[in-house]
């Protein structure tokens, strides 16, 4: 079968993991799963920061990063500002893979994606996220059934299918106890006055029962040639139940691990059980994608306690998800490394034999393919005219069908409750989405736009640490050590004076309610024995006690670090107490402070405990992987260099510390191809130029190769001379929350001058202009004049692949150039 007659079915199970996954295959438990990952090609799917699924599976879709396709967070703004609504498709600002399969004749189903709603107007069948909700009862008061459940408005295109596909619902109130028994075998002992977990079991189930009866009839009975549905259930079921997920943790009662143990497993062969019926409906020769947009932490690296923080259960979310895809032209029982969940809509295009777009920030797996393919190019789908079926610019949403999803929100734990005054929620949403997108701008290494947003957030509210640390962290990659100074000696002087106070209050209110508690005729909690002012107190007093003096005790040593006074920041690393953490950040600080103290045997003693801890931590192998290059063991190097790659493709330090490796075995050729990765992955790496000059150099003949890298290297240092640090001042609450300090001026001849916008809209006309002004332009002169441009288009072919290979900006300097 070619490409572009292909059919694909893609199914998302939200937050699945192979650490769950791999016991129950190898005990025959998952045979379906099984089958696909035997006959096709499987990898742990790196994910992206923050992994916030609405975020991360509009970027599935879309093969974008968040600052690029629009949708930041859980819920967002009214169009009027006056109120705040759920995150619905009508904020993405680009097109997803189902858009671009409209636009070339192509019918798509798509079932659950998150956020689809309101359903848009495909050739072919959307069924929004919000269709499966149960939103109220099916019984009376007396117990009788009812007759009218409503699906929410907009939740199915075409309008026509609303009918049949909501008889096919399964509410809560319909459940038989034998469905629940294989998870909860001794749900008939809950009282469920007292314990609301199973009757949350029965509401996850019951959407997933709902969303696969959907995806089961239409897979029947409507025409598509791309079908995906996707599956939250995973990810509500492991946030309720991994807790209890086998092996006991010493922290929780052997009654309640006894009664729940048995759900994540159950969760997890009741969706292959589907994944079964699935297949068997599309046929042998259908190309089936199973994936998951994060993992879920499964084991000992399960947290404790979720942090009281909005989107706090993200906590439990692992990096690496799973991905494996099956069928016609793809390899059998092929394991690949490196992909990401930006890979998947440049994956599915390839398949269909449709252009890349070059905006897209992921890449074709074409090492899944048993043979050479074709990775066809295109400037930007957003930029092809057509019906895309995206919904008109004019599309609001239902306000009641809004106002019910938003309670689910918080329900869950992705939001906090809004507040009552409508300003301060719709604020709180906005910082929350400000917030998000700096995190997603840190992600990509985007630390100056990151570092913009993080700091006006931590000059608007000083007291929220989360701020501070996120400004912290772009601020170190900026190498602005005096603002990091100014950052953590706030933190550890007034905010801890904060953090006193308030901790003082707190234990005088809490010791207030249980003396009226004590003289209360009735027993009641200790919430209800305060008054609303009391609450509120305690509420804010909630807020100001997020301070971890651990942290501000690891940030402290970064900045030590930092100024090179590295026996100070050890032992500041070592008064931290390990507590209940198990996460393996403070051992990988405290071996990169034995490196460099020369103290290298505790250095790899270090780096070990922190793989016994996290096995996938590729920063771990990174370090081991230093380690052996120093020692010049060249082949241990190697398999830390692979290790890491393996788990983290896109990091330039690790194809950096590859060619080094390889350099150090004669592999001469293979080091040059790494050395480029690291540089098309990050141009601005002069350790990368000045090693790849020496390799072309001294083993690979090729004397003016060297010496342009070397030129690049001199080039991007003095850059980085140049450019003016911060100046270290942070804001307090006796200052103005807003930050207006003057960036000096970058001379003209250290500027890149850019001219774009729309075709036709006169950006050859400006080019000419700047031109006869006399700047340089930079053009290579393969588009000629023609008689509707006679004086020349002035255009630069490399600038198409600028997200892959931007080294030609350093030789753009004080020109122009058109994009």
């Amino acid at each position: 079968m070619g490409l572009g007659k292909r059919r694909v079915l893609l199914v998302g199970w939200d937050a699945a993991d192979w650490k769950v996954i791999q016991p129950l295959i190898d005990s025959g438990k998952m045979p379906h799963t099984k089958r696909l990952v035997e006959n096709g090609a499987m990898a742990r799917l790196a994910t992206l920061h923050p992994p916030l699924s609405p975020m991360l599976w509009t970027s599935i879709a879309t093969g974008k990063r968040p600052f690029k396709h629009g949708i930041h967070g859980f819920s967002e703004p009214t169009p009027d500002g006056l109120g705040i609504q759920p995150v619905s498709n009508l904020s993405r600002t680009c097109k997803t893979v189902w858009n671009i399969f409209n636009q070339n004749d192509l019918r798509s189903t798509v079932i659950g994606w998150w956020p689809s709603h309101p359903a848009e107007p495909l050739n072919g069948v959307m069924v929004s996220d919000h269709f499966h909700r149960a939103t109220g009862p099916i019984r009376d008061k007396s117990g009788s059934m009812m007759e009218v459940w409503p699906p929410l408005p907009g939740s199915v295109y075409p309008a026509e299918l609303m009918e049949t596909l909501a008889e096919l619902r399964f509410h809560p109130d319909e459940v038989d106890p034998q469905m629940v028994a294989p998870f909860i075998p001794r749900y008939a002992e809950i009282d469920q006055d007292k314990d609301v977990r199973l009757a949350s079991l029965m509401k996850i189930l019951c959407e997933c029962v709902t969303v696969h009866s959907a995806a089961t009839w239409l897979i029947e009975n409507q025409p598509w040639d791309f079908f995906t549905v996707y599956y939250d259930a995973i990810d509500h079921f492991s946030h309720g139940f991994m807790k209890y997920h086998p092996p006991r943790q010493d922290w929780l009662s052997e009654d309640d691990f006894d009664m729940y143990h048995r759900v994540v497993n159950m969760a997890y062969q009741f969706h292959d059980q589907m994944l079964g019926t699935l297949l068997q409906k599309a046929g042998p020769d259908v190309t089936v994608m199973l994936m998951s947009d994060h993992g879920f932490h499964a084991d000992h690296l399960r947290p404790r306690h979720i942090p009281d923080i909005p989107a706090g259960p993200a906590i439990e979310h692992s990096e690496l998800g799973i991905f494996v895809v099956s069928g016609p032209g793809i390899k059998k029982d092929e394991l690949l490394f490196g992909a990401s969940v930006l890979d998947i809509a440049p994956t599915l295009l390839t398949l269909y034999g449709l252009p890349v777009g070059q905006d897209m920030d992921g890449r074709t797996l074409t090492s899944a393919f048993d043979g050479p393919v074709e990775v066809k190019s295109i400037p930007s789908w957003d930029e092809v005219p057509g019906n895309d079926g995206r919904h008109s610019r004019d599309t609001l949403l239902d306000p009641i069908a809004s106002r019910e999803a938003l309670e689910q929100m918080v329900a869950l734990g992705y939001i906090e409750k809004p507040d009552e005054n409508s300003d301060v929620a719709v604020r709180k949403t906005v910082e929350e989405l400000r917030y998000n997108l700096g995190e997603a701008y840190q992600d990509d290494a985007r630390h100056q736009e990151a570092a913009e947003i993080f700091q006006a957030l931590y000059a608007a509210e000083p007291d929220e640490v989360r701020f501070a640390v996120r400004y912290f962290v772009s601020c170190e990659a900026l190498g602005r050590l005096a603002e990091m100074r100014a950052i953590v000696d706030d933190l550890d002087g007034r905010r801890r004076e904060v953090f006193d106070k308030v901790s003082e209050r707190w234990r005088e209110l809490r010791a207030l309610a249980r003396e009226r508690r004590a003289d209360a005729p009735a027993p009641k909690s200790n919430e209800a024995m305060l008054t609303a002012e009391e609450k509120a107190e305690v509420a804010e007093c909630n807020r100001l006690m997020r301070y971890s003096p651990a942290l501000v005790s690891f940030l402290k040593a970064q900045v030590l670090t930092g100024e090179k006074r590295y026996e100070e920041a050890l032992e500041c690393l070592s008064s931290i107490g390990t507590g209940d953490t198990v996460r393996p950040g403070l051992l990988l600080k405290t071996g990169e402070l034995y490196t460099k103290l020369g103290r290298f045997r505790d250095a790899r003693r270090t780096y070990k405990r922190a793989l016994q801890i996290d096995p996938d931590n590729h920063h771990a192998h990174a370090g081991l992987c230093r380690l052996d290059l120093r020692r010049r063991h060249y082949e241990a190097a190697v398999d830390h260099a692979m290790n890491c790659l393996q788990r983290a493709y896109m990091y330039p330090l690790a194809h950096h510390l590859l060619g080094r490796a390889l350099r150090g075995l004669g592999e001469f050729a293979r080091a040059a191809k790494s050395f480029r990765i690291a540089l098309a992955q990050n141009p601005n790496f002069p350790q990368a130029h000045l090693r790849l000059a020496d390799l072309l150099e001294e083993d690979l003949g090729d004397a003016a190769g060297a010496e342009k890298h070397r030129r690049l290297a001199r080039r991007i240092r003095r850059a980085a001379q140049a450019s003016t640090p911060g100046t270290g001042k942070v804001a307090t609450p006796a200052d103005s929350p807003v930050w207006a300090e003057r960036k000096p001026t970058v001379p003209l001849s250290e500027s890149l001058v850019v001219v774009t916008g729309l075709p036709r809209s006169g950006t050859s006309m400006l080019m000419q202009m700047l031109e006869a002004g006399g700047m340089p332009v930079l053009t290579d002169g393969l588009r000629t004049a023609d008689e509707d441009n006679p004086r020349g288009y002035l255009e630069f072919e490399p600038v198409k692949n600028l997200g892959k290979d931007a080294a030609w900006l350093v030789d753009a300097k004080g020109k122009a150039v058109k994009i």
